[in-house]
């Protein structure tokens, strides 16, 4: 008499992007300095929007301006069905200084990878399991538009890794 054949069964892994946010200074909790904090899974691109309004896909309901907190690791884990996922914050203040406080960093599932970068207020930023993409800056008034929309870093990010429409 033969033993049974054992079978094991192997869900398939999902593929998540861990972030966190850390700050030398500050307690954990709300991230301070940022008008806006949010990340937004990205599978496409509507080219006559600017902001968050360009990207297809859907907003991290745990990393948005009310969830969004240092101190908690938040799991990006729909990286199976999303290309990328965009961490963005605005600055706050006048809006001439926005451009050097704003943050943004587009990540793209990197399985083992570990990355960092800091905000302009100190914040250590660790992404794990991902990369950065690039996000290359459009000359003014790049295909007819105007100068809010060329000098988007959102917008600038879908072009390079979506395409432009020819018209």
């Amino acid at each position: 008499m033969s033993s049974p054949e054992v079978v094991i069964l192997r869900t398939p892994m999902t593929r998540s992007i861990t972030l966190e946010v850390t700050h030398p200074q500050f307690e954990p909790g709300v991230i301070q300095g940022f008008r806006f904090f949010w990340a937004f899974y990205v599978d496409g691109f509507r080219s006559d929007q600017r902001c968050q309004a360009c990207f297809k896909g859907q907003r991290v309901g745990d990393f948005s301006t009310t969830t969004a907190r240092s101190g908690q690791p938040v799991v990006f884990d729909q990286m199976d069905r999303y290309r990328y996922v965009y961490v963005c914050g605005v600055g706050c203040g006048p809006k001439p200084n926005r451009g050097r406080q704003n943050f943004h960093w587009a990540l793209q599932y990197h399985e083992n990878s570990v990355i960092e970068t800091m905000t302009y207020n100190g914040y250590r930023v660790t992404a794990r399991n991902a990369i950065a993409l690039a996000i290359t800056a459009l000359p003014d008034g790049w295909n007819g538009r105007d100068r809010e929309t060329t000098r988007c870093k959102n917008f600038q990010f879908a072009v390079e890794h979506f395409g432009y429409p020819s018209r």
